[in-house]
C-alpha cells in the first residue's frame, strides 16, 4: 500500500475531505484535505491524538491556539476539545491510539481500563 499527499482528490473547494488510510484494533490514521478557510468543528476523542501537519498551513484550538505548518505535530490527550482551521491548502494526518472503537467494546463488556 501506498499513500500519495500530492494526491488531487485530497482537497475539494465545497467540503473538507476525509480519507481512512489505515484501520486496525490498536490505531486508525485518518488524512483530512483542507482547502484554505475550511474546518474542523470543536470536537474530542476517547483516544490519544496525534496530529501532524503533511502539507501547508492550519490553525489549532485546544487549550491554547497554535497555528502548525508541514512538519509539525502536536499530541493531544484523551477528551481534549481542539477544532482545526485550514489557512492555507493543508493535508493533516491524524493518529488514534488506541482505535476508539476498542474503548467502545472496553464499555460495552465491562473490561477493566489499562492505565
Amino acid at each position: 500500500m501506498s499513500w500519495n499527499i500530492h494526491d488531487p482528490e485530497l482537497h475539494k473547494p465545497d467540503h473538507l475531505v476525509v480519507k481512512h488510510m489505515y484501520d486496525s484494533d490498536h490505531v486508525a490514521v485518518v488524512w483530512f484535505g483542507f482547502t484554505r478557510g475550511q474546518t474542523l468543528r470543536d470536537h474530542e476523542t476517547t483516544s490519544v491524538a496525534i496530529i501532524q501537519v503533511l502539507k501547508g498551513r492550519i490553525r489549532i484550538n485546544c487549550t491554547s491556539e497554535q497555528v502548525l505548518e508541514a512538519g509539525n505535530a502536536v499530541q493531544l490527550q484523551p477528551n481534549e476539545r481542539h477544532a482545526l482551521t485550514a489557512l492555507e491548502d493543508a493535508l493533516v494526518q491524524l493518529i488514534l491510539v488506541p482505535h476508539p472503537r476498542y474503548h467502545s467494546l472496553a464499555e460495552e463488556i465491562d473490561l477493566p481500563s489499562r492505565g
